[in-house]
């Protein structure tokens, strides 16, 4: 059973909290996903999306832990680890400075993606999403 402490997100499709699970005692962040005026592309996607998530397993993604429907709201969460900043968010902190290499590294893993128009996972098109293929590149 998870607690939700906070709201840390909000994207399109879905919300982000901070959670805790009462069994553990371990934070995790919950995603819940809206399904309301869902087109079946957008619900096909997801599906997708979990399914990428669950086999994924690389040190730089964020490991989907689990999934939690709720009865009550008919709501699906994707439970995550946490983690305390996103690369937005650290970004956006002062003082923060990246290297060259690692701009480079994100810029290329966009630029990438792009040209080769893969299937695998959406283009991207959020600061995180990048940040996903950044990490799962083969010269990562």
């Amino acid at each position: 059973m998870l607690c939700v402490l906070l709201k840390i997100g909000q994207g399109t499709y879905s919300s982000v909290y901070k959670a805790r699970d009462l069994e553990t005692g371990k934070i995790v962040a919950m995603k819940k996903v809206r399904f309301v005026n869902m087109d079946p592309e957008s619900v096909r996607f997801m599906a997708r999306e979990i399914l990428i998530l669950r086999k994924l397993d690389h040190p730089n993604v964020m490991k989907l832990e689990g999934l939690v429907t709720s009865r009550l709201s008919g709501s699906l969460y994707l439970v995550f680890e946490y983690m305390e900043h996103d690369l937005a968010g650290l970004a956006a902190t002062p003082g923060i400075k990246f290297s060259e290499p690692q701009v480079l590294h994100i810029l290329f893993s966009y630029a990438l993606e792009r040209l080769e128009n893969s299937s695998f996972i959406k283009s991207p098109t959020s600061f995180s999403d990048q940040v996903l293929y950044a990490a799962i590149v083969p010269w990562a």
